[in-house]
């Protein structure tokens, strides 16, 4: 894929000791915002688009430090299961 774009002295990057994938954190792909045309969650990780579906993992983050994200991810969790508390108490999903 890199090739194809252009690039050029391509060479992988490992770390001794570490499979890719086994020990990284991976989040992105939904990102969070108020802005529907620039983000696929609002800030409670309700998607735009349908209602009734929220995404309650990594997904929002638009990158992640070296630090484990899975308390910010639970926290965030908590705070979304508040409003959809609130929201089906009120009726709207």
């Amino acid at each position: 894929m890199m090739e194809a774009a252009g690039a050029k002295n391509i060479r992988s990057f490992s770390v001794p000791g570490r499979t890719p994938g086994y020990a990284i954190h991976e989040v992105g792909i939904a990102r969070m915002g108020s802005n529907p045309k620039k983000s696929v969650l609002n800030q409670f990780q309700q998607t735009h688009d349908v209602k009734n579906l929220f995404v309650t993992d990594g997904a929002g983050f638009t990158s992640t430090a070296c630090q484990n994200p899975t308390l910010s991810i639970m926290a965030l969790c908590v705070r979304s299961c508040d409003f959809i508390l609130e929201e089906m108490k009120r009726g709207t999903i």
